[in-house]
């Protein structure tokens, strides 16, 4: 079996993407599997799928295109399997409101939705792209100037506003119906933005987390109801915050990082997963 591994693209996470990419190329080649990187772009957007010579594609694109089901409709069209959640559950989980409203359905604690500045009663709030990640364009903001201009900012990219809940940063992976475990997130400058979970030293991964035993089993509960609700395959990652011993979801990740400070290969180590184990089993549980 020939396998394409699919990185880079032409999202805001790009450059994670190309880094998740190279590491699991690495870990595919190290464990005797026929396999090379396929970096996607602007000019390759399409042929890269499609003039490629492989029999399974391995998904290491993140945001935008790559998690939102649009290059996982076109293998499906052209009968390609490939690793990873179907176009229609990574389209609705790339939605943080979709999402949201799905979590809300299932009985899952989110954060209070604003739908415009003038409905905001109590700040701070936070303001964010409801289609992107990696806590790209993502705007903490204490008053109403502050609201505006972020808007401002996003206009054109169907921004949410959410109440701030102050609180620890927890993460959950799942891999085919199995919760790995919690991780708390204590980054070094306060807020988990991008510098905190890419730059090496901006984050200490807490693992397993050193919460409420009835936090984390409501974690682990949620995470795994979140990925099952949806009908998502292989790996997904759940973003929660607590507060008061209460769990708020925030989000799920379908093609959580794999770099070297990603939160996958370190969550799955609390099950006895190396990073090689996690990159074989997405080959071997891919979409036939």
């Amino acid at each position: 079996m020939r396998i394409a591994v699919f990185m880079g693209g032409i999202s805001s996470e790009r450059e994670v993407s190309l880094r998740s990419g190279a590491a699991i190329l690495e870990s595919l080649q190290k464990q005797g599997y026929d396999a090379y990187g396929v970096d996607v772009t602007k000019d390759n957007l399409v042929s890269a799928f499609t003039d490629n010579d492989y029999d399974l594609a391995y998904m290491a694109l993140h945001g935008g295109y790559g998690e939102n089901g649009t290059f996982q409709g076109l293998l499906d069209m052209l009968g390609k399997p490939y690793t990873g959640s179907g176009a229609l559950e990574s389209a609705v989980t790339m939605d943080k409101a979709y999402t949201k409203a799905i979590a809300k359905e299932a009985g899952i604690k989110t954060a209070r939705t604003y739908y415009s500045v003038a409905e905001i009663d109590s700040y701070p709030v936070v303001i964010k792209p409801t289609r992107d990640g990696s806590s790209v364009g993502v705007y903490f903001c204490n008053n109403k100037e502050e609201a505006e201009i972020a808007l401002k900012e996003l206009a054109g990219q169907k921004p949410i506003i959410e109440e701030m809940i102050k609180g620890e940063e927890l993460t959950v992976g799942v891999m085919n119906g199995e919760a790995l475990g919690v991780i708390r997130i204590l980054p070094k400058n306060g807020y988990y933005d991008y510098e905190s979970k890419y730059a090496v030293g901006g984050s200490v991964h807490e693992f397993p987390a050193k919460i409420d035993k009835k936090a984390y089993e409501k974690a682990m509960e949620n995470a795994l109801k979140i990925h099952n609700v949806v009908g998502l395959r292989g790996i997904s990652r759940s973003d929660f915050i607590l507060r008061d011993n209460e769990v708020y979801f925030l989000e799920v990740n379908t093609c959580p990082g794999m770099t070297k400070t990603s939160l996958i290969p370190d969550v799955g180590t609390l099950k006895g997963y190396s990073f090689d184990d996690l990159v074989r089993i997405m080959v071997e549980t891919f979409k036939r």
